[in-house]
């Protein structure tokens, strides 16, 4: 079954999990390949050793891409939990542009689509991240998804440990140096306006590959990167991201001896610091002074307090906060959605679920030109809907699914303009009869921007 064994070891396979934390973790970036792994079960056939499990997440298609987007936008009958947005990215830069259209007219504008704790909405990644608490503590995912010839954002580092899990399409990836080491996320470079150092990008890329569907890039936090996709082939990948940051030397012992000296039942240590401490005219003799023998108690403190006991402790107070409030919003988001309804032929979908208008549909969904009658129909509905359309929308947050449903015609990037009206003449010339989704990139062979075209 997909949620036995060990889902960290399916992830990093062929390298085995003691070599990685001994020798990779934290340390450099990886790369953990399909092919690499096809080698080795080659090897272990050849051998007769047991098989090595698949990938530890489901064959996701770009349907189920284009259902994971329309759920973080706010699609479902409810919406997305606190924390799980969908931002969208034009030119390496936020945009608003596509707010009315959603994700998939953000794409067609060559825009990508950037899902924060996708683990939230999307069911797979939820047990996913649950699973590699096992060995990682606490995983959230972030996904993204790309056009061709586009890139979402520009270099920078995470103060984050992350596994980019390529899951459909293909995308270029760059890794630098670590121009901070190990940093905090104030500390983030490419980031809050805090440049990249030139020389950083300047020297050759420490690493350099085509993530291909089932690879897996391994960074430690700190090292900057950049990815794009090539103009023919766009691309969904996960980043599985360990927040590393929160949980440091520094912070952990810190945690624990500040439990330890705020519980002492005197109090002493919630008092303030004897003011000559900080006074202008203050001499290191009336510092000392001050101080007294307080000092040396209080190294004994530190010594009782930064122990192996205390330092777990802290740690496991501080992971189960993170796993609760994840358990709570993939509970809290599963209890309410269950997907789109079933349909007999010719039965309507109510307002409540309109989003499975667009994102249910398929490669084998047959698409025509709508009719007079049928355009009238559709513009009585939105009428009727828009009141509840807009206090859905009052009580979403900025940055949300916006479920608007006002059109301002249909978005397309510059470079696939001549597609677009390849593919509308055809519906138009096919009338009633229509066209299947799979024979669009069929209809737009040969005319220019086709290439950008792609199963997505």
């Amino acid at each position: 079954a997909q949620g036995e064994g060990d889902a960290f070891a399916d992830l990093i396979a062929p390298q085995s999990v003691d070599d990685f934390f001994a020798t990779i973790w934290q340390r450099q970036p990886r790369v953990f390949s399909l092919s690499a792994r096809a080698d080795a079960e080659d090897a272990r056939a050849e051998h007769t050793l047991p098989d090595l499990r698949p990938r530890p997440l489901a064959d996701q298609t770009w349907a189920d891409c284009c259902d994971m987007l329309a759920l973080a936008w706010g699609g479902a009958p409810t919406r997305p939990p606190e924390g799980c947005e969908l931002l969208v990215f034009k030119d390496m830069q936020p945009s608003r542009d596509c707010d009315e259209g959603g994700p998939c007219a953000a794409l067609l504008n060559g825009a990508s689509c950037v899902v924060n704790h996708a683990e939230f909405v999307w069911a797979p990644l939820s047990r996913l991240c649950t699973q590699l608490r096992r060995r990682l503590l606490h995983v959230y995912a972030n996904c993204y998804v790309t056009p061709p010839d586009s890139q979402a954002v520009a270099p920078h580092a995470d103060d984050r440990d992350v596994f980019v899990l390529q899951v459909c399409g293909r995308k270029h990836w760059r890794v630098f140096g670590s121009p901070v080491q190990l940093p905090y996320t104030h500390e983030q470079v490419g980031k809050n306006g805090r440049p990249v150092p030139e020389e950083v990008l300047e020297k050759k890329p420490l690493l350099e590959c085509v993530l291909q569907p089932g690879d897996v890039l391994y960074m430690p936090r700190g090292f900057v990167h950049e990815a794009f996709c090539s103009n023919d082939a766009s691309s969904w990948h996960a980043t599985l991201a360990v927040a590393t940051h929160d949980w440091s030397w520094t912070k952990l012992a810190g945690s624990a001896v500040a439990t330890a000296m705020d519980g002492e039942a005197s109090a002493r240590w919630r008092a303030a610091v004897p003011l000559p401490c900080g006074l202008p005219n203050s001499t290191q003799v009336d510092v000392a002074t001050a101080l007294g023998g307080q000092l040396e108690e209080l190294f004994g403190v530190l010594r009782q307090a930064v122990s192996p006991a205390a330092m777990r402790e802290a740690l496991l107070a501080k992971i189960a906060v993170h796993n609760a409030s994840q358990d709570r919003a993939i509970v809290s988001f599963e209890e309410v959605y269950s997907g789109p309804p079933c349909q007999d032929e010719g039965e309507s979908v109510g307002d409540e679920y309109s989003h499975w208008r667009s994102c249910a549909i398929r490669l084998e969904t047959r698409v025509r030109k709508a009719t007079k009658e049928e355009k009238a129909a559709d513009a009585e509905a939105q009428a009727n809907a828009s009141a509840a359309t807009l206090r859905r929308s009052k009580s979403k947050s900025k940055g949300r699914g916006k479920g608007k449903r006002g059109s301002s015609g249909l978005m397309i990037r510059e470079e696939m303009a001549s597609v677009g009206i390849a593919v509308l003449a055809e519906l138009e010339r096919r009338a009633g009869e229509g066209l299947v989704v799979g024979e669009l990139a069929r209809a737009a062979s040969g005319v220019e921007g086709s290439s950008l075209f792609d199963d997505l």
